[in-house]
């Protein structure tokens, strides 16, 4: 917001002050010249101005008072600057920063690889993102809420560090005991249920992740659902209550629209899996998203990242061109830094002019 009233009173405290220090430099020049008044001329003392220690002083003097004036007009330019009332002004449209945003991540160990890659790209898009509410799920055979939906930036990025450490071991060689596969217990103790002989129950996982946005308001704000995965589901007891059909079902019925970014980790698939396998996982879940009027991505694609952004910042932005606004904010900091080391300045000259 433009804040007048601020601009004219560092106006008036930067003059104030820059009053008071010369008056304080002339007052002491005024003090002396009485108090010369009343001495007398000592007789041959003309050559003390020669002498060199005198020479110094008077140099000083000179060079002392010329840089005291080169401070007061660069005090003056500094109160002219915050009279001017520098602004930034920013165009936002608050519609789209009324998004909700959540990253809904499969923390399965075939996912280790490369939910490190889906994490580079989310910090990525959050680092585009002003204002909206954004979200972490974590899921395997249950669902862990790591960060509810916020606008808080700083706590969201602390999170997606603390979960890419916690991702950032090599399962072929870890074991129950090692330090690393204790942290990814202990960071996603709440995706596994150990009664639960299932992993990766992604229908299950994304309607989780849709139920942690909560139900739809207001319809006029977008939600955005991104899901990471792998789409390697191993139920063979049919524990999943939620196919994945079912589970884009509700997404959609809850006004989400559904982003989801496939890739597999070779490394850490179960030496069954076949290439046949991890084709029909693609193209069941490519499927399942473009019949929802969902975005389809993989995890590998260099381009993922630009393009999902641009998908993000293009939500209703036919319905909220209208309502876009240009804020201006008074950015007096710099003027008011300046003017304030120049008085500094010139109070610290008097205090020496009188020593």
């Amino acid at each position: 917001m433009v804040m007048s009233w601020l601009a004219w009173a560092l106006v008036l405290a930067g003059l104030v002050l820059a009053g008071l220090a010369v008056a304080g430099v002339l007052g002491s020049q005024a003090v002396r010249l009485a108090a010369s008044r009343g001495l007398r001329r000592v007789a041959n003392s003309a050559g003390l101005l020669t002498a060199p220690a005198v020479r110094r002083r008077i140099r000083l003097r000179r060079w002392t008072y010329a840089a005291l004036g080169g401070v007061v007009a660069v005090a003056l330019v500094a109160a002219a600057g915050i009279a001017g009332r520098p602004v930034h002004r920013t165009v936002r449209n608050d519609q789209l920063a009324n998004r909700d945003i959540m990253l809904c991540l499969d923390v399965s160990l075939s996912m280790i690889g490369v939910d490190a890659k889906v994490l580079k790209t989310f910090s990525t898009l959050v680092d585009s993102f002003e204002g909206e509410r954004v979200g972490l799920t974590a899921w395997n055979n249950t669902a862990q809420t790591i960060v509810p939906l916020t606008d808080d930036y700083d706590t969201l990025r602390n999170q997606l560090t603390e979960v890419a450490n916690a991702l950032d071991f090599d399962t072929s060689t870890a074991t129950y005991h090692d330090p690393a596969y204790q942290r990814y217990a202990r960071t996603f103790a709440g995706t596994t249920n150990r009664d639960i002989k299932a992993s990766s129950l992604d229908g299950d996982g994304l309607a989780s992740c849709a139920a942690a946005m909560g139900n739809q308001s207001v319809k006029d704000r977008p939600r955005i659902l991104i899901l990471a995965t792998d789409n390697q589901v191993y139920d063979d007891y049919h524990l999943q209550i939620y196919s994945l059909q079912a589970a884009a079902d509700f997404a959609t019925q809850n006004n989400i629209k559904l982003i989801t970014l496939f890739g597999v980790d070779a490394k850490n698939l179960d030496p069954g899996i076949t290439q046949a396998d991890i084709d029909a996982a693609r193209t069941e879940i490519k499927n399942v998203t473009l019949e929802h009027n969902g975005l389809f991505y993989e995890v590998d694609d260099p381009n993922a990242t630009s393009t999902i952004v641009n998908e993000v910042e293009s939500t209703q932005v036919k319905e909220a061109r209208e309502n876009t606004q240009v804020r201006t904010t008074d950015v007096p900091e710099v003027w008011a830094v300046v003017l304030a080391g120049a008085v500094l300045v010139l109070l610290a000259g008097a205090v020496w002019r009188r020593a």
